[in-house]
């Protein structure tokens, strides 16, 4: 929407200028002294039109409020702003499109959550990857607005479900001490696609075509339906052992390894011994159902909505910059890799918990002297502002990657999706909240918006203090695992782990 609900350069015209039968009635009864528009002035949603005679006399042309007015756009540029003329009256439309887009990510991370627990973390990811195909392509060929909104709710829905289930894919695929790694991998492949979404943008320029550029590769995904497994870790503690074992076989023949009828024999004796309920149905209010769990499911739900509230408002600063906005967008998007980047060195070396918590705190503070700088310094210079506000976007970003793989090792297996697609809706309402804020300071100053966006971030970093280290950790299968999650030392503790999935 950065780009396709963008309008390009504008100007106000009056269609009845241009039909020949009304200027040649106008010219008669004014004798030869019509109006005509000698300036142009982009933006505005009103022209001024003087008398031909080069008299002062003009009269002001409003385009929202004549039903002969309309717009004129500027460049190549092809927008749904400027395809239904969402400009003047009509601009909150625009941004009310992205609103229900985020909706529908709200809705989508509560239903695929409970979905991925309960039939599986494959099939959805397959659903939620495939369906936006279709309705990506559908979205590119629509002639209504409204049309255009309903499908990008519905896109919304399964892009939140495929983000949330991919994700608990990987944490459940990968051992202890690779699973951070390939946690920030994954990130990092959305920051170089931030930043290819600027070269598309510049080259295409037509919405439409960039809609279906962004839409159909994901069809070349076909191969996942027999190279990507079903986890290991779901299937066993649905107590479907056979298609597991199915899954090792294959692994270990590929690979060249010899298959781990001992290990398979200890994991199978483990779920025995545990109660995991393989026909329970698990809800959302298991998340608060136990004192620890509960914890850190509200300190978490605080987390996701902060940083979807802070990374918003440092995105909106960086706005501000110079420069067109591909470039702007180009830059935002590199800031955002080099964080990504940053995050695989140091959870592996800090764990997950000290860099949150220190990304947390560069991001806040960074939001909050960036708002600072224009009330302290009236009238200084902006440069010292954007600079703090790119370091903020940076902070955010880096609390982005680790997030995703603290929150998937905090929540036990039984409802790790439903954990995940809750945060989720809690990182979206913030991203629906945040323009909200930004209105405060447009009756304050514009800068007191960006200060609340730090003050909330700080908090959450404060918050951050009160949950558990979970690197090189076993990740907990049950609700009484997550109860007991600090009962495990990691790979280095002293106590004995249970074999890993």
């Amino acid at each position: 929407m950065a780009f396709i609900g963008r309008p390009p350069q504008y100007e106000c015209y009056n269609a009845s200028y241009e039909d020949p039968t009304y200027m040649l009635n106008l010219s008669s009864t004014t004798d030869n002294s019509f109006w005509k528009n000698e300036k142009t002035e982009y933006g505005k949603c009103s022209t001024k039109y003087f008398l031909s005679d080069s008299t002062n006399e003009s009269e002001i042309f409003n385009c929202d409020s004549s039903p002969n007015g309309k717009w004129r756009y500027v460049g190549k540029e092809s927008s749904i702003a400027s395809e239904w003329d969402l400009v003047c009256s009509n601009a909150y439309l625009s941004r009310l499109a992205t609103t229900i887009y985020f909706i529908g990510v709200m809705v989508g991370g509560l239903i695929f959550g409970y979905l991925a627990d309960k039939f599986g973390r494959k099939k959805i990811m397959l659903v939620t990857l495939f369906t936006p195909v279709t309705i990506g392509v559908l979205t590119a060929l629509v002639k209504s607005y409204y049309l255009f909104v309903g499908l990008r709710f519905l896109q919304g829905i399964f892009i939140q479900g495929l983000q949330t289930t991919t994700y608990v894919m990987v944490m459940e695929l990968f051992l202890p001490q690779y699973r951070g790694t390939a946690g920030a991998v994954l990130e990092c492949f959305w920051g170089v696609t931030v930043i290819m979404m600027a070269g598309i943008a510049y080259l295409l320029q037509d919405w439409r075509n960039i809609q279906l550029a962004i839409s159909v590769p994901s069809a070349l995904a076909l191969t996942y339906i027999w190279l990507v497994p079903e986890t290991l870790r779901w299937l066993m503690i649905k107590d479907k052992i056979d298609q597991a074992q199915k899954i090792v076989k294959r692994i270990t023949k590929f690979n060249n390894l010899s298959f781990p009828a001992r290990t398979m024999d200890e994991l199978q004796i483990q779920i025995e011994s545990k109660d995991y309920q393989p026909g329970r149905q698990y809800m959302f209010y298991d998340l608060l159902r136990t004192p620890i769990l509960r914890k850190h499911s509200l300190i978490l739900f605080y987390l996701w909505f902060s940083v979807c509230v802070g990374y918003y408002g440092m995105t909106f600063k960086i706005a501000g910059l110079a420069g067109n906005h591909y470039l702007t967008f180009f830059i935002s998007g590199c800031v955002d890799l080099v964080a990504f980047i940053m995050v695989i060195y140091l959870i592996q070396r800090f764990g997950r918990r000290i860099p949150l918590l220190v990304y947390f705190v560069i991001g806040s503070v960074s939001c909050i002297v960036a708002g600072s700088i224009p009330i302290a310094l009236a009238g200084a210079s902006g440069t010292a502002e954007k600079v703090f506000a790119i370091i903020g976007k940076f902070g955010m970003a880096g609390v982005f990657s680790i997030i995703f793989v603290y929150s998937s090792e905090l929540y036990p297996t039984v409802i790790r999706s439903i954990g995940m697609g809750t945060c989720a809706f809690w990182a979206r309402l913030g991203g629906v909240v945040a323009p909200q804020i930004l209105v405060l300071g447009d009756f304050t100053h514009k800068s007191v918006s960006v200060i609340i966006f730090g003050v909330i971030s700080l908090v959450a970093s404060l918050l951050v203090l009160f949950l558990p280290e979970t690197a090189n950790r076993k990740l907990p299968d049950t609700i009484e695992d997550a109860e007991s999650i600090d009962a495990f030392k990691g790979s280095n503790g002293s106590e004995e782990e249970p074999v890993e999935l």
